[in-house]
């Protein structure tokens, strides 16, 4: 029987492995999904312990006073800043902190972060860096 179907099909030896593979396929590929279907278990997962935990170490962390006054000393006062603490700014080196001296000197301090723009040197671009950085705070 099977050979007179090869007869009447006329398959080469190549045709009748990929039909002898493709079947083997389909057959493994339902065997696993009916497995599936029957032996499913819906996954859920848990992560609230594992949050509890990272939370529960989070709030036993110290707040580091000393990385926030770091922050703030980082911050600096363009009304009273030295060359050298001017030059600790992003893109400030020492011919413009010596600018930035020498208008305070002239004008008198800045009376708002903005205004040192006029210094000589101190583009739009530059000011936008260094924005977050500086300060006029006169109480200091």
């Amino acid at each position: 029987m099977w050979k007179r179907l090869i007869e009447w099909f006329a398959f080469t030896q190549t045709e009748r492995k990929v039909i002898l593979f493709l079947g083997v396929v389909l057959v493994t590929g339902s065997g696993i999904r009916l497995y599936q279907s029957a032996f499913r278990q819906d996954m859920v997962f848990d992560y609230s312990r594992s949050d509890s935990a990272f939370a529960a170490l989070s709030e036993a962390l110290p707040v580091h006073d000393e990385l926030e006054a770091d922050i703030e000393s980082k911050i600096v006062n363009i009304n009273t800043a030295t060359n050298e603490q001017l030059m600790g700014l992003s893109g400030i080196g020492s011919v413009l902190a010596d600018r930035i001296i020498e208008h305070r000197a002239k004008i008198g301090k800045f009376k708002s972060i903005e205004e040192i723009q006029a210094v000589r040197g101190i583009s739009k671009k530059k000011f936008e860096q260094i924005r977050n950085s500086i300060t006029i705070d006169n109480s200091k």
